[in-house]
């Protein structure tokens, strides 16, 4: 090939990129596009910082039966985000998630969008108050609050299912089944009739503390409520709580919400 026909192919291919090049300089200038590329920038840098971190979260959840529920709920982009937003990395207990905004705004906006009758929204204040106990500590009074609020939480969808009904006789309020006609007393009973609802009312049904086979969910909640038990007013007794919470709303605004909104779109 001659010098003139080498040039000129040079030529032509400067004329044939250039274009490109000026659009894709374009393309970088973009205030959008810079967003994006920065966005994907620190997700790459995030992840190479909290990977070893997220195994370590992972490992914890899963050698503690306990947190079986965690497990089975938290997406992992909510611990992706408390590892990536933490300075302090290497402390980080998956215990710190319920103070997240991400967390806490997923259960709250809940009780904006179930549409099961005012009772149940006017939990939305008493639940942010159990989250501000919380952040603050003071598990004796977050764990009493919260315990009550997922039992109250369970009573509102079993009367909205016409599973059972209230009854207010001489200034005493009681739940009757309505298959059977007999009082419901206790939370045992409440999860009971709904574990036949969806599979998260089943797990609840089925959960034990500590691997312990007396110690169900309604055990330990009777136990601390009724002053037996006041050894476990403790940031992980309130976590599992908030879980079940968290499980048993999603599972409520999933039934209630969105295959609501598909069956309506069904021809």
């Amino acid at each position: 090939m001659s010098n003139n026909n080498f040039q000129q192919l040079l030529l032509n291919m400067r004329n044939f990129l250039q274009p490109i090049a000026d659009k894709f300089e374009d393309i970088q200038k973009n205030p959008e596009t810079s967003k994006f590329i920065q966005n994907v920038d620190y997700l790459v840098r995030s992840h190479e910082r909290t990977s070893p971190f997220m195994k370590k979260l992972l490992s914890e959840m899963k050698g503690n039966s306990n947190l079986s529920e965690a497990l089975e709920t938290i997406p992992y982009r909510q611990i992706f985000r408390l590892l990536a937003n933490s300075e302090q990395i290497k402390s980080v207990s998956i215990l710190h998630l319920i103070n997240g905004d991400l967390f806490q705004k997923g259960i709250l906006e809940c009780f904006d969008e179930i549409q099961i009758g005012n009772h149940f929204k006017r939990r939305k204040q008493l639940i942010a108050e159990a989250f501000k106990l919380y952040e603050l500590e003071y598990f004796s009074g977050c764990l009493c609050l919260s315990h009550s609020q997922l039992e109250g939480i369970i009573t509102d969808y079993l009367i909205f299912k016409n599973i059972i009904r209230k009854e207010i006789a001489n200034g005493k309020t009681k739940f009757i089944c309505n298959s059977d006609g007999k009082n419901v007393v206790g939370l045992a009973r409440k999860i009971e009739l709904a574990k036949d609802i969806n599979e998260n009312f089943l797990r609840l049904e089925s959960f034990q503390f500590d691997n312990d086979q007396n110690k169900k969910f309604h055990n330990e909640r009777n136990d601390l409520l009724h002053g037996s038990n006041i050894d476990n007013f403790n940031a992980e007794r309130c976590f599992i709580v908030f879980i079940w919470i968290d499980s048993i709303l999603g599972s409520i605004y999933r039934n209630e919400v969105i295959l609501n909104w598909l069956y309506k779109r069904i021809p």
